[in-house]
């Protein structure tokens, strides 16, 4: 896909938006209140239901990106009163489907943010906060969206695609698998169906399922070798590897997913046998994935490599050298997987730089003179201080914080 590049150089600030909505729409209920008027609780609730009809949604196109030269997507936004009638915790769940056929088949994700909890199958939450039956939007607000070329269908070409967009009770959460719930479930409070067109690059995962299935297994293999880079694989990095599988399997029927499952575990077995053998050689696995991926299966590698190094929660120097050289050899840009590997470093749960350097850290090349690395410092500086100033009290506020504090080391190493 020509603009998946494009994609993960701002995947990290849709992240940030989904914050932003986040933090934004708790405050909705007093945001209601003031766009209808000033009175009363019985006047402003008249006033809300006069000026406020049933919620409703639509799709706009248009492109991500504070200069709007990010990829297309289709923004999700809604209008109206929320159609609850007592105060619930509530979450937008998007779910596509591809419908070009006649026949329902869910949409595939190779990004995580954009994936089920167990599966890659399409899914994105935007948590809203607690909303009551007065609270609403007068005018049409942005709660969401789909970035079409993210979808992975099961036909490549042009595609007719299905959005269906819940209200859910996140504390009565319903159980979405395969983009499917129970018509009786209870947590899904509201849904509408939304539906657009696209053509999609490249095979869809029907079509190329052979090579999907040999790319997973390298991805496997490599993964083992970013474990394996510090000398030990710790049991976080073989359960983020088994989880991998297991989500790699998830769609599929249960003959599909026992011969996946022992291809995929094949894999493991081997890749560590050759590692203890010091035959793991990551010139040939990565030659190999050049040869049958597309570059969504690299990228999914990519972010494979930096769950394993984020699984026991240290940025490790040769885990991280390890993953830069896999980027190199997919022939993917590392400033844009700089952006996956800052993403994961932001919810390391212990201390970032516990074992990886300064540079390791900070994506300073060696090779770099103190002209370049000072502008670099600089652009590190003023994304995590932006970054510091979004996120709440917690570990991943603390590690932003431990960033600047490592910039700040590496302005007084380098003047």
């Amino acid at each position: 896909m020509e603009g998946f590049i494009s994609i993960i150089v701002i995947i990290f600030g849709f992240w940030l938006f989904g914050r932003l909505v986040s933090a934004g729409t708790r405050t909705v209920g007093a945001a209601a209140k003031a766009a209808v008027g000033k009175g009363s609780f019985s006047e402003n609730m008249e006033l809300a239901f006069q000026g406020m009809g049933p919620m409703e949604a639509r799709l706009v196109d248009g492109k991500l990106g504070d200069d709007g030269d990010g990829p297309d997507i289709k923004s999700i936004e809604i209008k109206g009163l929320f159609p609850v009638n007592t105060t619930r915790h509530v979450a937008f769940i998007t779910s596509v489907f591809d419908e070009t056929d006649d026949e329902m088949k869910p949409v595939l994700s190779a990004i995580e943010m954009f994936q089920e909890p167990g599966s890659v199958v399409y899914q994105h939450v935007s948590e809203l906060g607690q909303v009551s039956p007065e609270h609403g939007f007068v005018r049409w607000s942005r709660v969401g969206g789909v970035i079409p070329d993210l979808l992975e269908p099961p036909v490549g070409g042009k595609r007719q695609f299905l959005v269906i967009l819940r209200l859910a009770d996140l504390d009565d959460m319903p159980v979405i698998q395969y983009g499917y719930h129970d018509p009786d479930d209870s947590g899904v409070l509201w849904q509408t169906v939304l539906k657009f067109e696209h053509t999609t690059d490249g095979k869809g995962y029907e079509e190329a399922a052979e090579h999907k299935d040999q790319a997973r297994a390298l991805s496997v293999k490599i993964g083992m070798a970013v474990a394996m880079a510090d000398g030990t694989l710790d049991d976080s990095e073989g359960e983020t590897l088994k989880e991998f599988v297991q989500k790699s399997i998830a769609p599929f029927d249960d003959d599909k997913q026992e011969r996946l499952k022992q291809v995929y575990n094949d894999a493991m077995k081997d890749a560590h046998a050759a590692w203890k053998s010091g035959d793991l050689s990551l010139s040939d696995l990565t030659a190999e994935l050049n040869e049958i991926a597309d570059r969504t299966s690299k990228y999914e590698t990519i972010e494979l490599c930096f769950d394993v190094m984020a699984a026991d929660g240290i940025a490790d120097a040769e885990e991280l050298k390890v993953i830069r050289k896999v980027s190199e050899a997919l022939d993917l840009d590392f400033d844009e997987i700089d952006k996956m590997r800052d993403q994961k470093i932001v919810g390391l749960e212990t201390n970032i730089g516990t074992q990886a350097s300064i540079e390791d850290i900070l994506g300073i090349e060696a090779e770099w003179d103190d002209d370049t690395i000072k502008s670099h410092l600089r652009t590190e500086f003023q994304k995590w201080n932006d970054r510091l100033n979004t996120l709440n009290e917690g570990d991943e506020r603390d590690n932003a914080q431990q960033m600047l504090d490592l910039i700040a080391d590496a302005r007084k190493k380098y003047g």
